[in-house]
C-alpha cells in the first residue's frame, strides 16, 4: 500500500500500487504537508514494515520509529 503519515497517525492510504508516490500525494492532499512522511507498507520477514518514498527524500530506506509505529498500529 502506499501510505501518508502525519503526527503519528496513518492519515491516507491506497491499495493502488500502479500509483506513483508524487500522483498519491496530489489526489490526497494536493501536495505532501509539512512534517507528513510518505512511502510504500508492505511485509519484511514477515513484519509489518514502511519503506520511505525515493521521490519525495531522495532514498529508499525504512520509514523512522514514529512512522513504523503508526504503520503497525493501522495494519498489523
Amino acid at each position: 500500500m502506499l501510505i501518508m503519515v502525519k503526527d503519528g497517525a496513518v492519515v491516507h492510504f491506497t491499495p493502488n500500487m500502479g500509483l506513483p508516490h508524487s500522483e498519491f500525494v496530489r489526489r490526497a492532499t494536493g501536495e505532501l504537508p509539512a512534517s507528513a512522511w510518505v512511502g510504500t507498507v508492505s511485509r519484511l520477514d514477515g513484519k509489518v514494515a514502511a519503506i520511505s518514498s525515493k521521490h519525495f527524500f531522495g532514498y529508499q530506506l525504512p520509514g523512522p520509529d514514529w512512522v513504523q509505529a503508526a504503520v503497525r498500529e493501522s495494519f498489523e
